[in-house]
């Protein structure tokens, strides 16, 4: 006969995974197309509750995979549909939503140095001019 109830969480033991883990875990492998059809899979079938935080983040990374294959206008028109639902969710002020913010700001970037008149005017300038050999002039 028990008359103590165990220490911690009773529920424990029974914990369930995220569903954005194997979709994670496909990202960091550099997985991004599959990464992302997982993401959008996770998206669409927890979509039903509406402060659900698992869709806007499965969104978000489906954004990212989108962006590491080069679609850029994709992945920001993923990144402006789910913005509003991330300030909803989790706070405008919310460390996710800053980050949302972030990544938006640097895939804009990556799109506009990815066009080939941005790559043509970022061409090397040329480097210093090496120190003139020869004598110098004492005072």
């Amino acid at each position: 006969m028990k008359f103590f109830r165990p220490r911690g969480r009773i529920d424990a033991g029974q914990r369930t995974r995220s569903p954005l883990a194997p979709v994670m875990a496909l990202y960091e492998a550099g997985r991004y197309a599959e990464a992302e059809a997982e993401a959008r899979a996770v998206a669409a079938a927890r979509s039903r509750p509406r402060d659900d935080p698992h869709a806007p983040l499965a969104l978000s990374i489906a954004a990212l995979a989108a962006s590491g294959q080069g679609h850029h206008a994709e992945a920001l028109a993923t990144y402006d549909a789910v913005l509003p639902v991330f300030g909803r969710v989790f706070g405008a002020e919310h460390p996710l939503t800053l980050k949302l913010r972030s990544d938006r700001a640097q895939t804009a970037l990556a799109r506009l140095t990815s066009t080939p008149n941005a790559r043509q005017s970022a061409r090397p300038l040329p480097g210093p001019r090496p120190a003139a050999r020869g004598r110098r002039c004492r005072s």
